[in-house]
């Protein structure tokens, strides 16, 4: 399996972990999201902007309803459920050693659905966007279907009493779906993205240059350029990422770090965002001298990548994206 490019639970957290394949015949159907946050960049946007700033409260719709409900969850399910097969084209053979079965799903996915609604009523229209959100809620109600008619046969071990007939039958629908929701929602999380970056950057013009504001510019500054590393290491298949094009980025991120840490004066909680980009930077750092001095994975270490221990491997995709969804999400608690 190669080893490359991935991806929210609340900023920007679309399958496992680890860089490897996207490809599902490759046991995985893509990357898990990397966090995201509504309101990106800024906890205390929602009080700061306009109710009737559509393009921010669009897109904390798709992030909070959609996003950060389902999508990590689903691609996790998918993982859980391919883990355990011989072939995950074939499907269950009732020959297999373990039998994980896959991840249930919390919700039905309405409130996706209101939110999608509620979004595209919402100026400005935003053709692409809406498209993607309309594919991803159609997929996503789908997959739930399949999801939630299964769960129940192998969590309850039913395929011990009809030797897998109904986990056989149940398998092209199932994969079909997952495969649907993989496409879906990384078209999905491609427009989401673009949005998130345009409050961002919107927030961030309104700061620059009010002297009374700085500490409230370098959080959304720092997370700009923490989403700029996580994005450049998400779309560079790992074999090709090189040091001397990380290690700007690492830089640009950690002098905005330190300038954090001179504005935040005696800000109440700030010490917990602030420590949490310095967890964050420690593991660009890591990434960036094992590309740098070519350190390979060990057998152990590629074998923990892409679970849900990989993140506790020292310079790898997975503990770098850890670290963010980390930093992410302490980012409110940094005021």
């Amino acid at each position: 399996m190669e080893y490359q490019s991935r991806e929210r639970k609340i900023t920007f957290l679309i399958c496992a972990l680890l860089l490897f394949s996207v490809v599902l015949g490759c046991r995985q159907l893509a990357r898990k999201n990397y966090g995201r946050t509504a309101n990106s960049g800024d906890p205390n946007s929602n009080s700061r902007l306009k109710e009737s700033d559509g393009l921010t409260e669009k897109t904390n719709l798709y992030i909070k309803q959609c996003v950060n409900n389902y999508s990590n969850r689903v691609i996790s399910s998918y993982g859980r459920y391919a883990s355990w097969l011989r072939d995950v084209e074939k499907g269950p053979t009732g020959k297999e050693d373990i039998v994980y079965g896959l991840y249930e799903i919390s919700g039905d996915g309405r409130d996706c659905l209101d939110a999608i609604k509620k979004a595209k009523a919402l100026e400005p229209a935003i053709a692409d966007v809406e498209t993607a959100a309309d594919g991803y809620g159609a997929a996503l109600k789908e997959v739930i279907a399949q999801i939630k008619a299964i769960y129940p046969y192998y969590n309850h071990e039913d395929y011990k009493d009809d030797n897998f007939q109904k986990g056989k039958a149940a398998h092209p629908a199932l994969l079909a779906a997952f495969k649907n929701f993989e496409q879906a929602n990384k078209s999905f999380d491609t427009e989401v993205d673009k949005l998130e970056d345009a409050v961002a950057n919107k927030r961030l013009n309104e700061l620059k240059g009010n002297s009374s504001k700085k500490y409230e510019y370098l959080l959304v500054d720092t997370g700009i350029k923490s989403k700029n590393i996580v994005r450049f290491v998400k779309r560079t298949e790992y074999s090709q990422i090189k040091a001397e094009n990380l290690q700007p980025l690492v830089d640009d991120f950690e002098k905005s770090v330190d300038d954090l840490k001179s504005a935040a004066g005696n800000r109440t909680f700030s010490s917990l965002y602030v420590s949490s980009c310095d967890e964050f930077l420690k593991a660009a750092k890591e990434l960036m001298r094992r590309v740098r001095d070519k350190k390979p994975f060990s057998d152990f270490e590629r074998r923990e990548l892409g679970t849900d221990a990989g993140w506790m491997i020292d310079g790898s995709p997975d503990k770098l994206i850890n670290k963010y969804n980390e930093m992410i999400q302490r980012r409110g608690m940094g005021v």
